[in-house]
């Protein structure tokens, strides 16, 4: 199983850059034809927030509707004890507080491999990741 990173989806919503849209695209068809993989609620809160700050509230409704449709893609809550033990992460690897927070996702789900186009993940010795 593998986590999907916030920026699999937004390239998927904006269609650019073409490469990490198709790239994106072909990850997201093997949800939807039943591979098994995980997200947070904290990721998906990010893609959401990305909508509204970019003007695009309209598509928040049919975002979420998408994600649920996956019914492979687990969605694993993000609690305020996650929040925290990802300071560790943050400190501990030289990443930024959401980054952190995905790797803390990750390892309290038993995770080692990550759909991600961000190369900050390569620095992380028990992850690999996937673009």
């Amino acid at each position: 199983m593998r986590f999907i990173d916030a920026n699999v989806f937004i390239y998927t919503l904006t269609k650019n850059p073409r490469e990490s849209f198709e790239a994106s695209r072909k990850i997201l068809k093997k949800i939807e034809d039943g591979e098994e993989a995980i997200t947070s609620t904290a990721v998906i809160q990010e893609v959401v927030d990305w909508l509204e700050y970019n003007g695009r509230r309209g598509e928040v409704e049919a975002f979420l509707t998408a994600i649920n449709s996956y019914t492979s893609l687990r969605k694993s809550i993000t609690s305020w004890e996650d929040m925290l033990s990802a300071l560790d992460y943050m400190k501990a690897n030289d990443v930024d507080y959401v980054d952190a927070l995905t790797l803390q996702m990750m390892k309290k789900n038993g995770i080692g491999e990550i759909y991600s186009n961000d190369k900050d993940f390569d620095k992380i010795p028990w992850t690999k990741r996937i673009f």
